[in-house]
């Protein structure tokens, strides 16, 4: 016989041998010993999952729980469906498959709308899905952006008629809610206004509103609190002098010290005076003969018989030597007549000067100190912030004949809710780590009980030999008496307690012989020796 069989054998020997209530007793055992052998082991074997997705619409929580169940991979949906959890090994490759699948597509419909189509649909159907469907398309590039966690616009798109003369005009309306630490600026709010724009006949750039959550409104035709300023072209020109200045800061001084470790603000003073000045210069020493004109004039003849002009001809005759009697005389007469013009260099200088141009700048940079391993804040030495200052004069081109003020300190930022997210993160790491090393734990412990409290009581009940009914147990005496002298002294009591009847004596004798055969064959050997030497 093999030692399984031998093993079955015993037991139900043993079993025969057991009460009703021990028998009842032994198999409720067996059955939660069994029972928590094989819970542990489904325990222990459970997969460590982790998140896939969380804040998932109903729809797209049902397309992925339906591709996760054809691909038979195990998952766990909490947070009234909204989150799924995967096996760990699995979330970058359930990912990509759901990618490639277009899941999750958000709760926004957008043109895959038409792909399911009914012949029985109206037209107001028809443009009631299209109007769906450019909702959700455009709030899903919106999403895109980095600063965007969600988004929904909603669109009023007027209905057209050939009654009216003048053509109406869309309106939409934009929610934005933006992800931890972010926020949009003011050129990401105007871009996001052009989309919508440019993306839906109709609608113009001053008939779109963006609101963030909390109903502030970023962006639309109603902003009038800021001002005819805030929309002109010198306002928009200096907020991106300023964004451009503050993010020559912040990429600097970033790559260096850490995301979310700098806060810059810059104050830009522009000059939009148009200034256009012309000058002529004169330069006496350096004349130019521009033009020339000479004319020459030559006369020959007598003179005139009415004498000479002048006051000889007033004289007396005798007085006058040529007389009135006198011959004429030849004359001869020249003229001449130059004219020089001189050009003087002059030069013309039409001088404009450039508008926008930076007249001061005001800067204040905030940097955060460190945070020692226990959490403990440091501040930056002093020749730390004199090397910052100066690689912030750079970053803006500081003037100081313009008068520019730059101002970089040190200041402890507020970090309570951040640290508070970590301590959760870290404390739910903790949880989670000490329930995968606890599943061990408690299946090694569980092992060991069931070795030291289960199954080696469990052997020991089968080794062990069936008994009747025990006497007590009498107390030991030690009364010089080696262990088979007293037993033999034990059988010989029995013997002469003065049973009843024989039949009563053979029975105990019997039940004697059974519990140590090998005994009660030496006490017989030793009475027959006795017998033999009588």
């Amino acid at each position: 016989m093999n030692p399984i069989q031998t093993i079955f054998s015993q037991l139900n020997e043993r079993f025969g041998t057991l009460s009703q209530g021990q028998k009842l007793a032994a198999l409720v055992l067996t059955t939660v010993t069994i029972g928590s052998i094989l819970a542990m082991s489904f325990w222990i074997k459970t997969p460590d999952l982790q998140l896939l997705y969380a804040n998932l619409s109903e729809q797209d929580a049902s397309a992925i729980v339906d591709n996760l169940k054809s691909q038979k991979i195990p998952y766990e949906l909490s947070n009234q469906g909204k989150t799924i959890r995967v096996p760990a090994n699995q979330v970058h490759e359930v990912r990509l498959q759901m990618a490639s699948e277009g899941l999750p597509e958000g709760s926004e419909v957008g043109l895959e709308i038409f792909d399911k189509t009914s012949l029985g649909m109206t037209d107001f159907i028809q443009k009631l899905n299209f109007q769906r469907a450019l909702q959700g398309e455009l709030s899903r590039t919106i999403k895109t952006l980095d600063a965007v966690e969600h988004a929904r616009v909603h669109l009023v798109i007027p209905k057209q008629t050939l009654f009216i003369r003048e053509k109406p005009k869309g309106k939409a309306s934009v929610t934005i809610k933006t992800k931890a630490g972010k926020s949009l600026n003011e050129r990401q709010v105007q871009g996001i206004v052009h989309l919508i724009a440019s993306s839906v006949e109709g609608i113009t750039a001053d008939s779109v509103a963006v609101v963030d959550v909390k109903g502030n409104l970023l962006s639309g035709s109603q902003q009038t609190n800021i001002g005819a300023a805030r929309s002109s072209s010198n306002y928009q020109h200096r907020r991106k002098v300023e964004q451009e200045l503050e993010q020559n800061i912040l990429d600097m001084l970033e790559d260096a010290l850490g995301q979310g470790m700098v806060i810059a603000r810059v104050t830009a003073d522009l000059d939009f005076e148009k200034n256009d000045q012309t000058e002529e210069i004169y330069d006496p020493d350096s004349q130019v003969v521009r033009s020339q004109q000479t004319a020459s004039e030559s006369a020959i003849g007598a003179t005139p018989p009415g004498g000479t002009i002048g006051v000889q001809a007033q004289l007396p005759a005798g007085e006058n030597e040529g007389g009135a009697g006198a011959a004429s005389q030849p004359s001869k007469r020249d003229k001449n007549n130059q004219v020089l013009n001189y050009e003087i260099n002059k030069i013309t200088r039409v001088v404009s000067k450039p508008t926008g141009i930076v007249s001061k700048l005001s800067v204040a940079v905030m940097i955060d100190g460190t945070l020692s391993e226990e959490s403990e804040y440091k501040a930056r030495t002093q020749e730390e912030m004199d090397q910052y200052l100066q690689l912030v004069q750079s970053a803006v081109g500081y003037n100081q004949e313009r008068g520019d003020q730059i101002k970089v300190e040190n200041v402890q930022f507020d970090r309570t809710a951040e640290l508070l997210r970590e301590k959760e993160m870290k404390k739910q790491e903790q949880i989670e780590l000490a329930f995968q090393v606890g599943k061990y734990v408690l299946g090694l412990v569980f092992v060991i009980l069931f070795f030291t409290r289960g199954l080696k009581p469990i052997i020991t009940f089968i080794t062990t030999k069936p008994e009747e009914d025990e006497e007590p147990e009498e107390e030991v005496v030690d009364d010089g008496l080696t262990e088979e002298q007293r037993k033999e002294d034990e059988l010989m009591r029995k013997l002469e307690e003065g049973l009843a009847t024989a039949a009563e004596m053979r029975k105990s004798v019997n039940d004697f012989i059974g519990k140590d055969p090998k005994f009660t064959a030496g006490v017989v050997r030793k009475w027959l020796r006795q017998k033999a030497e009588v």
